[in-house]
């Protein structure tokens, strides 16, 4: 199976998983809104939120996928056990100890996390009572990565990336399910835990049924071996933590601007994740096991070409999603968040904030297949680095836009450093040279979406009359705009890649 082909195959389920998340983000905002309770749960959601980022979608993949393939690709299968089942238990020591003490420390934790909340006694309240809740999940995320891991490298995607829509299901159903039992944010946190057990059950379940080998709990013994993987992961996981301080500066600005502004964020944030799921985080986890397997045979030319491929057919993807979240990004918060307890008011501010994420997110994508790629290399030092940089850039920059701007001035700067973070790891990484085949065509091609988009709008949406209708609107837009987008790229600026691509489409349908 190709790249491409196993590109489409994550990302058409990552697709699936975000529609699942879509939901939960509606069900989260009808039930919560843009609320203190709302802001407490996200402060309380942030520690288990950056797990997962880190082990399923960042750092720990990055590493632990070229170890294991060092073994099993040699024959070595009673090693790739050991070492992986070594890799397991003292994760699960880790986080459990972690755990413990965030637990019985939970008021330090949340006055350390949002300092905005001690002067707004019910807001501390709940997100200590949530953080307790809820952080216990991070057990089962963190040993979920180690079963993933090995999925990853043996070239199994489908359970890896389905396990989020079943994330998300889990989610709502708490919400729906508890509505009238429990205030709907305790519903959700105990929805958390529930849902980061389930997805370990999935896990070790599809390993047993597969016959994939398990790894369990073993003797903590620091080999050569595992201490050169803590070597290369600590790195990572201090480079992570740094990313990390970006989240944590949002968190803590928001709680000390009004009530509201965290979940702002967090809503407009939401839509971002979707196409960074698909094009960056999806094109990162194809690119590992493959760039491993360049790497044990000495191949550099064909890395960089992958990298090369890479980045130019997910830029190719990425800028039509820009343009739509800009043009469409108040209708598309007002349809899906526009009820319930989230106001008008919530839903310009964070339409505003979406813009802003939206003109940022190239880089973002860009950013997440560069350290995919440095990381397959065992280049750990430069996303460091660039994140160190980056989190700098952020900090001033919030520091001095917040005040005019509040939540819009951190939503620039946040957009601001994740550019600065792609240039540092492209500057220094001087294995490569980056060729992003056909920009000025993209970028065309684009600008005749945007305005066409903005046309299509006068004509549809501003005469529905109600949701369904600006619903139907949108999609139809959205489909129109692909099409827009998609002609002027092939039959107006004859793009050789996507001509490429709409051949090798017309061959396998035909």
């Amino acid at each position: 199976m190709g790249i491409g082909r196993k590109f489409f195959t994550v990302s058409g389920l990552t697709v699936v998983s975000r529609i699942f998340g879509i939901v939960r983000e509606a069900a989260f905002s009808h039930f919560l809104g843009a609320s203190a309770e709302m802001d407490a749960f996200l402060i309380a959601f942030k520690f288990p939120s950056f797990f997962r980022k880190f082990f399923a979608e960042g750092g720990f993949q990055s590493i632990f996928v070229p170890y294991y393939t060092d073994y099993y690709s040699s024959g070595k299968i009673k090693a790739s056990r050991y070492f992986s089942s070594r890799i397991f238990t003292i994760i699960f020591y880790v986080t459990v100890i972690l755990t413990l003490v965030v637990f019985i420390f939970a008021e330090k934790f949340v006055s350390i996390m949002a300092p905005g909340f001690c002067d707004d006694q019910e807001k501390f309240t709940l997100a200590t009572e949530f953080t307790r809740i809820i952080f216990p999940s991070i057990v089962f995320i963190s040993l979920s990565s180690v079963y993933s891991g090995i999925l990853i490298a043996r070239n199994r995607f489908f359970i890896f990336a389905i396990a989020p829509a079943l994330v998300n299901i889990v989610l709502i159903s708490s919400l729906l399910l508890g509505k009238n039992i429990l205030p709907p944010g305790r519903s959700v946190s105990y929805g958390v835990l529930l849902a980061g057990i389930f997805q370990f059950c999935c896990f070790y379940w599809y390993l047993k049924t597969r016959g994939l080998e398990i790894p369990l709990f073993s003797r903590v013994k620091f080999t050569n071996k595992i201490r050169h993987f803590f070597r290369k992961l600590i790195p990572i996981l201090a480079g992570a933590g740094v990313a990390q301080i970006n989240v944590f500066i949002d968190s803590l600005l928001g709680s000390i601007l009004p009530t509201g502004t965290i979940s702002h964020i967090y809503f407009a944030d939401r839509f971002i994740q979707l196409p960074l799921a698909l094009f960056g985080i999806s094109m990162g986890v194809v690119l590992l096991p493959e760039i491993s397997k360049k790497i044990s045979q000495s191949n550099s030319d064909h890395i960089i070409n992958i990298q090369n491929d890479a980045l130019s057919l997910t830029l190719r993807m990425t800028l039509p999603a820009v343009v739509g979240l800009i043009s469409l990004s108040y209708f598309l918060i007002s349809i899906l968040y526009g009820h319930g307890r989230f106001s008008e008011e919530s839903v310009r501010n964070t339409a505003n904030i979406l813009k802003i994420f939206a003109i940022g997110l190239p880089a973002y994508v860009a950013a997440k297949i560069m350290s995919f790629v440095l990381c397959a290399q065992k280049d750990t030092k430069t996303p460091i680095i660039a994140a160190l940089i980056s989190i700098a850039v952020n900090v001033i920059l919030s520091l001095i836009l917040m005040i005019p701007f509040q939540g819009l001035g951190i939503a620039i700067s946040t957009s601001i450093s994740g550019f600065v973070n792609f240039y540092i790891m492209y500057y220094r990484s001087c294995r490569s040279t980056l060729i992003i085949s056909g920009f000025k065509k993209i970028l065309i091609a684009s600008i005749i979406m945007f305005f066409f988009l903005e046309l299509m709008k006068i004509l549809l949406i501003k005469s529905a009359n109600d949701v369904l209708l600006q619903a139907v609107a949108i999609l139809v837009i959205s489909l129109l705009g692909m099409g827009a987008y998609g002609v002027s790229l092939i039959f107006i600026l004859k793009d050789e890649v996507a001509i490429s691509c709409l051949r090798k489409l017309w061959t396998k349908f035909s």
